[in-house]
């Protein structure tokens, strides 16, 4: 399956999404404690497993393709009011000067 654009799981109420993996080529999987972030990269302790094993990626696809199902594309509303609510606290982020 092949995804275009971002969107955002629907989980159920007090669930969080804590999946931290990738696909890659139906044939490699990444996953563990690693958050994809300079920090992580550069000073937090993190773990990162490259597996390679087609039946594991298959299992992983099928996640990533049963989260996709609910998932809501783009901006969702909640979201919005969390951009919103940053916006008006901090500004627009453009420079001014």
């Amino acid at each position: 399956m092949q995804v275009q654009g971002v969107g955002t799981p629907r989980l159920a109420r007090g669930d969080k999404l804590h999946h931290k993996f990738a696909v890659i080529d139906n044939k490699t999987v990444t996953t563990g404690s690693f958050n994809w972030s300079p920090a992580a990269a550069h000073t937090n302790d993190e773990t990162l497993l490259v597996i390679h094993s087609p039946k594991l990626a298959a299992h992983f696809t099928r996640e990533t393709n049963r989260m996709w199902r609910s998932a809501e594309l783009g901006v969702t509303p909640r979201i919005q009011r969390k951009l919103d609510r940053q916006r008006a606290k901090c500004g627009s982020g453009v420079e001014r000067g």
